[in-house]
Formats: C-alpha cells, sequence, structure tokens
C-alpha cells in the first residue's frame, strides 16, 4: 500500500472542510469544522509526510454527522439595491435576526470577496463572549485552504455560529496586557484553546489586521485581566524534552505514539492550539509552553 502523498492529503482535507461546511451547528456540540481545521494545521507541520491517522480520524468521526445538513440553495437575486456595510451586518446579528443576515450577506458578497466577509466576521465575533470566535477562524483558516471558494457554501453555518454567541460591553480602557505574556498565566485547555488562536490571527497577514488587533487587545483585557499567575517553577525539567527541542514539529511524533483509543476531538484541538504557540511566541517561552502542555495533558487522561 502506498503512502498518502501531500497532493491526495490535500484533496481529503478539501473533501472534509467541504461537508463540515454543509453540517447544522448545534450549541450541544463542536462544530465538526474546528476538528478538521486543527487536524489540518497540525498535517501541515509535515507535508512530505501527511499524518494518516489524523486523517483517518476525521473521516471517522465525520460519519457521525451525516444528518442535519444546511441546504445549498438561494432565494435570493444577484442584485444589488442598496449601499450597504459590515454595521449593517452587525445590526442585524445584534437583532437575531436571521433572514435579515442571510440577506445582507448575499448583498455583501456580490461587493466583497469571501476573505473580506470572514474577516468581518472575526471582528464581529471578537466582541462576543469567545464562543464565536474560534469557531469563526476555524472558518476563515479553512475557506483560505480550499481552491474553490464559494461564499453560498459558509454563509449559513457563520451566523449560526454569530448568532449561537452573546454580544458583550467593549471595554475602551487602556489594555496594559500583553497578548504574549498571557503563557504565564495559569490556564485551562479551554483558555489555552482560545489564547492560542487568538495569538495566531494577531500575528497573521490579515487584510483587516489593524481593526483586529484593536479588538484582540480588548479583547484580551475583557478574558484574562483576572488571571492568576501560574506556580511553575521555570527551573524544573520538563517531561517532553523533545517538545522543547524540536517545538511544534513533534507534536506528530507524539499523536504517532499515541494509542488510537487515546486520540479524540479534545486532544487534537489541544494539541493544534500547542502548535500555535509555539510558532508565535518567541523561544524564551517554550519551556512554559511545555510545563502548561504537561499539565493539561493529565486532565485528557492522554
Amino acid at each position: 500500500m502506498s503512502r498518502l502523498d501531500k497532493i491526495k492529503a490535500a484533496s481529503i482535507l478539501e473533501n472534509q472542510i467541504g461537508f463540515c461546511l454543509k453540517i447544522q451547528l448545534k450549541n450541544s456540540e463542536v462544530h465538526p469544522i474546528r476538528l478538521i481545521q486543527a487536524s489540518k494545521s497540525l498535517i501541515g507541520l509535515d507535508l512530505n509526510k501527511p499524518n494518516e491517522k489524523l486523517i483517518n480520524f476525521n473521516s471517522i468521526y465525520l460519519e457521525s454527522f451525516n444528518n442535519t445538513k444546511y441546504s445549498s440553495s438561494s432565494n435570493f437575486k444577484d442584485d444589488l439595491k442598496a449601499v450597504i456595510s459590515t454595521y449593517d451586518l452587525e445590526a442585524a446579528f445584534l437583532k437575531k435576526d436571521k433572514s435579515l443576515v442571510l440577506k445582507l450577506f448575499h448583498q455583501l458578497k456580490l461587493v466583497s470577496s469571501e476573505i473580506h466577509i470572514l474577516e468581518y466576521l472575526i471582528e464581529i465575533s471578537l466582541k462576543q463572549t469567545g464562543k464565536s470566535f474560534l469557531s469563526i477562524w476555524s472558518l476563515y483558516k479553512s475557506i483560505l485552504f480550499l481552491s474553490n471558494k464559494d461564499t453560498n457554501i459558509f454563509i449559513n453555518l457563520a451566523s449560526d455560529i454569530i448568532l449561537s454567541d452573546e454580544f458583550e460591553d467593549i471595554n475602551s480602557l487602556e489594555n496594559n496586557i500583553s497578548i504574549n505574556d498571557i503563557i504565564n498565566y495559569n490556564l485551562s485547555v479551554n483558555s489555552i484553546d482560545l489564547y492560542a488562536h487568538l495569538l495566531e490571527a494577531y500575528n497573521s497577514d490579515l487584510i483587516r489586521l489593524e481593526n483586529i488587533k484593536i479588538l484582540i487587545n480588548s479583547f484580551v483585557k475583557r478574558k484574562f485581566e483576572n488571571y492568576q499567575l501560574s506556580n511553575f517553577n521555570i527551573d524544573n525539567d520538563v517531561l517532553f524534552p523533545d517538545l522543547l527541542i524540536e517545538g511544534r514539529k513533534s507534536l506528530l511524533n507524539f499523536i504517532d505514539k499515541t494509542n488510537i483509543a487515546n486520540i479524540n476531538s479534545d486532544l487534537i484541538l489541544f494539541l493544534d492550539s500547542i502548535r500555535s504557540l509555539f510558532r508565535f511566541l518567541d523561544n524564551e517561552n517554550h519551556k512554559m509552553i511545555c510545563f502548561h502542555f504537561e499539565n493539561i495533558l493529565e486532565d485528557l487522561n492522554v
């Protein structure tokens, strides 16, 4: 049996993403677009040897989502009847008027690219509790990966993601917390997940990066201001020296050595968070990442 090459792996991942975009959002679970995007990022650590364990896990995982799919049909006509802006879209989300949201999405796609629209959604999600940001960020990264982008494919899912969250008051006071310093705080698996992808967005090449950075800084103040410093002793040895030496590339070896029975969506999302932290934090912070890795692995029972 021949080994999977990167072209075939990319094709499989595109199909898995396409399948995910049709799956309706349920508030009781993490949407599978997050899992597939996390797997894709981990697989991308070694494109010359795509990790088949992750690809196969994705396929099995998605088998349970064959029902409750979005319809791909649209009743909107391709005519731009008025000047619209992202403020109109945000106002529709505030009213929780999905019909209006979808109409405005259709209007926006006539004058904006898919990537522009998704960046607007990143901004909107950063004004909410954080629940929507992680899924919108995964959606953005997934659409970037697709060779054939189509706004109609993801607008239903994107709408429901934002509508499932709540808006918060944005504190206009100056934020004196550096996003890079949050690694020194006491972080749970969920806060690591949120932090890692905020850090990724903060350091990404986004068209609307200036606005997004301002919103991330405000978000960091709201969410992490009251966190306590961790009690890790920086002089201690790490339990996974390969992780400290090789950084994020060693995560694939960790996956290969992990019993298939212990691989689940929570572990993959966590490993992707660690990948992002290693990529965007300086070397001086890598030992702290290792300590968080060790600490949270215990909670995940791996």
